[in-house]
């Protein structure tokens, strides 16, 4: 979808989710695309197109949606073939749009969305994550070179797998927010919530040796970003995921239903593999809601954990937690 047009009600709408409910901008452009998705279709099938842009659309046109105006919407999208998830999904931008207008701003003087009921519960589909050999792969990949790319990469691979990092949080990190001595650092997450990552010792020493050789990356510029291209300038997404892609080919590991996410996926596999409370795991990978930890517990295979307890990767105490992953 092009650019989003939408009523200053709706821009109030995402300014509140966004300042007052912490909510991503990510979560929030994609309630913005179903918003506009649901007026259009409402400006064209219950008005007749009175509106040449439903920027124009008032309050009282909302007032005068009926349940039946919201149920035809749904219908809408199951018959352009949207998938169950996404229809869910798109109901509950609604309802915490119109919920927002009743409750928040008193615009509305009835509930439209009452007495719709939300379709079943969305299945979470199991996450792709590294068997424990090879995520053993992926740690050990570079552990000879001197190349102060590799060594590079080499800290990112940790951070990834033994912090359980969003690319967006390990991009974003500064060197401010290292504190080796403690063997922690600060994360910046979802939300601009921020938590604390913790180092185990075989991260933190990938990242001393990279520190040692940052400075032959860094520009004229001074940039406090602590990954570095080889220009000396901050790493963009796309470049973070290629050096993902060229662990797992260089590992010798299929990477066609792997990305940069599957290293997170895989740190808390193996955390509750080895008995890690899902409580503490889901505070590591800063997770506002239980649900979405929870769907590590179908990964669960007693015969795997014993197998693991006695592997290098392993080798770590319930103390030892949150060194293992944030």
């Amino acid at each position: 979808m092009d650019e989003i047009k939408i009523p200053k009600f709706v821009i109030d709408l995402t300014n509140y989710l966004i300042a007052i409910k912490n909510l991503s901008k990510v979560y929030v452009t994609n309630m913005q695309i179903t918003i506009q998705q649901f007026l259009e279709f409402i400006n064209v099938h219950k008005f007749k197109i009175k509106y040449d842009s439903i920027e124009k659309m008032t309050l009282n046109d909302i007032r005068a949606l009926k349940n039946s105006d919201i149920y035809s919407f749904i219908f809408f999208l199951a018959e352009s073939h949207y998938k169950i998830n996404s229809r869910i999904v798109k109901t509950e931008h609604l309802r915490t749009f119109f919920d927002y207008l009743f409750t928040i701003k008193h615009s509305l003087f009835t509930e439209p969305f009452k007495k719709i009921n939300a379709e079943r519960k969305i299945q979470k589909k199991l996450p792709n994550y590294l068997s424990l050999e090879e995520a053993q792969k992926m740690i050990d990949l570079y552990d000879d070179s001197t190349d102060p790319i590799e060594i590079r990469d080499k800290a990112i691979l940790h951070l990834f797998l033994t912090s359980g990092l969003r690319l967006s949080e390990l991009k974003n990190l500064n060197i401010e927010d290292l504190d080796l001595d403690n063997k922690k650092f600060s994360i910046i997450g979802k939300g601009n919530k921020e938590r604390t990552g913790y180092l185990n010792d075989m991260t933190k020493e990938a990242l001393i040796d990279y520190l040692k050789v940052r400075d032959t990356l860094i520009s004229k510029k001074s940039n406090n970003t602590l990954f570095l291209s080889r220009y000396g300038t901050k790493m963009s997404s796309t470049a973070i995921e290629k050096i993902v892609k060229r662990a797992y080919k260089r590992a010798k590991i299929k990477y066609d239903n792997f990305c940069v996410h599957t290293l997170r996926h895989t740190c808390a596999t193996l955390l509750y593999r080895n008995g890690i409370d899902i409580r503490t795991i889901q505070e590591l990978l800063g997770h506002v809601q239980i649900d979405t930890t929870e769907i590590y517990t179908h990964l669960y295979d007693k015969n795997v954990m014993d197998v693991m307890l006695g592997h290098p990767l392993g080798k770590f105490m319930m103390a030892d937690a949150k060194a293992l992953c944030a």
